[in-house]
């Protein structure tokens, strides 16, 4: 199979408000947001910033706070009708 494939599939991105390629950047980061939104909070923390594996100290600050924003900004998004 070519990488990517020719015409890969496409799915509805809450995100980006429209559907994207399963093989793009804003899939794999709606992924990674979709994840960490599903996580219980004390672990979403962990994850994000607690031991020195974290998102924290391989990303940095300011990559993790982009991240809380979007977390936040899926919520909003999900829970409209």
């Amino acid at each position: 199979m070519p990488y990517p494939p020719d015409n890969p599939p496409h799915v509805f991105s809450v995100l980006a408000g429209r559907e994207v390629s399963t093989w793009s950047e804003e899939w794999r980061h709606e992924c990674e947001v979709r994840f960490l939104a599903g996580l219980p909070l004390t672990q979403r923390n962990d994850a994000l910033d607690g031991s020195p594996g974290s998102m924290k100290y391989k990303r940095g600050e300011g990559a993790v706070a982009a991240l809380r924003r979007e977390i936040e900004r899926y919520g909003v998004l999900k829970s409209r009708p």
